[in-house]
């Protein structure tokens, strides 16, 4: 008697964990934020903190090349001879002033080069801020997959939760007519304890994902609810990209680019600059002025640029070379992508058109035929272990789905 009394006592405690917990869950995600993907795409790129830095960093860009376009500013001097010395030389009196103006002229066409060389430069950080932007779409998408599939193993456990309380007091109601013995309750509740345990797991899966998405446009606590489809289906229009028009090729390119670009600068670079100058000097001693000119042009003996064009050259080669690289890279990311993504939806149709199914009326068949009296607990348990490992093989295949269109949208970013 004793002994059975601490059973149900078990079983009590058992009901009101089951009963509290799946409450508490349902009520913090009714109270989440419902976001679709759209929405959440549309948050991101607004306000998320790597959208920011991008912007500000073409910014920065196009203030260098407006910089690196800027001539060099003349120069203004003045200058007194021949005063306060001795003899004749003292005072003002025979006093020599001159007022005059420099300009340094730069040939070869280092400004023009120089401004080139901005400019292509800037392109390159622009298509690095598109990038940004790719890869923020997707970890957008895959994380907002990876909640929507929590929220799936959530409901799932949840679900389980409840069979467990049932078949807990189907278990019990047994017991009690003899028709079971106390060993097949402890199975029972020991299976209550088990999707229980699932099912705080779950819960704290849910929150994770929920703050992972939140935190791409700034909002780590807030609590969002993914509503909608998780994009699992290819989008054509997304997925045909050539690899040359791809954002990782564009890149290349970019850079290709402003590795010429430099390379033509360092070049400009050897011409020696000429600074040129004029002015106008008073005689104190006569009352009289004379005008004054003159030039200076470097002697090249020491220095011609030679090393920065060599430099220069090899980065040229080299960003040439990483040109096939990127477009390799590109074929190959295109093809990974795509073949992942048939392999993946193909594994989740059939574990959608089939499997859940059976498994799902397995168990029923299981349930009604225990309470019935016709199956014994082990056939329910196995079943429920069926249904559970079948499902949760679903969410993961149409998770891994949902990952595969992700990257494949990414890798024909163009």
């Amino acid at each position: 008697m004793y002994s059975m009394t601490r059973v149900s006592g078990r079983v009590a405690f058992a009901w009101a964990l089951t009963a509290v917990a799946p409450l508490w869950a349902a009520y913090a995600q009714a109270t989440a934020k419902p976001v679709t993907l759209a929405e959440a795409l549309d948050l991101a790129r607004t306000s998320s903190p790597v959208v920011g830095i991008a912007n500000a960093q073409v910014e920065a860009a196009r203030g260098r090349q407006i910089q690196a376009g800027a001539g060099i500013n003349p120069q203004v001097s003045y200058a007194v001879e021949n005063f306060s010395g001795s003899g004749l030389m003292s005072g003002m009196n025979n006093a020599e002033s001159t007022i005059g103006l420099s300009q340094q002229v730069e040939l070869g066409g280092k400004r023009e080069a120089r401004s080139a060389t901005a400019g292509k430069q800037t392109d390159a950080i622009a298509v690095r801020a598109r990038i940004s932007r790719a890869d923020l779409d997707l970890a957008v998408r895959e994380r907002f997959a990876n909640l929507a599939a929590a929220e799936e193993r959530l409901d799932l456990a949840r679900a389980a939760v409840e069979r467990a309380s049932r078949l807990s007091s189907v278990a019990q109601t047994l017991v009690d007519a003899g028709r079971e013995p106390p060993l097949r309750l402890l199975r029972a509740q020991a299976l209550a304890a088990e999707v229980q345990a699932q099912f705080n797991l779950a819960s704290a899966e849910l929150a994770a994902a929920q703050r992972a998405l939140a935190v791409l446009w700034g909002g780590s606590q807030d609590a969002v609810d993914a509503v909608g489809p998780w994009e699992f289906q290819q989008p054509s229009e997304r997925v045909n990209a050539s690899p040359t028009e791809t954002l990782d090729y564009r890149l290349a390119v970019a850079e290709h680019d402003t590795a010429e670009a430099i390379l033509r600068l360092q070049k400009s670079n050897a011409w020696v600059d000429v600074t040129v100058s004029g002015g106008l000097r008073q005689f104190e001693a006569t009352g009289e002025q004379a005008w004054i000119a003159g030039i200076s042009i470097p002697i090249p003996i020491q220095n011609m640029n030679g090393g920065a064009i060599a430099a220069a050259r090899a980065d040229d080669r080299a960003a040439e070379l990483q040109l096939n690289i990127a477009l390799a890279e590109s074929v190959r990311r295109i093809n990974d992508a795509r073949s992942a993504f048939e392999a993946a939806d193909a594994r989740a149709a059939a574990l959608e058109n089939q499997a859940v199914r059976q498994a799902e009326e397995a168990l029923s068949l299981a349930q009604i035929g225990y309470e019935a009296g016709r199956f014994q607990l082990i056939d329910v348990l196995d079943a429920e272990a069926a249904f559970a490992s079948i499902r949760n093989a679903s969410i993961e295949a149409r998770l891994a789905r949902a990952r595969a269109a992700a990257a494949l949208i990414r890798a024909n970013a163009s």
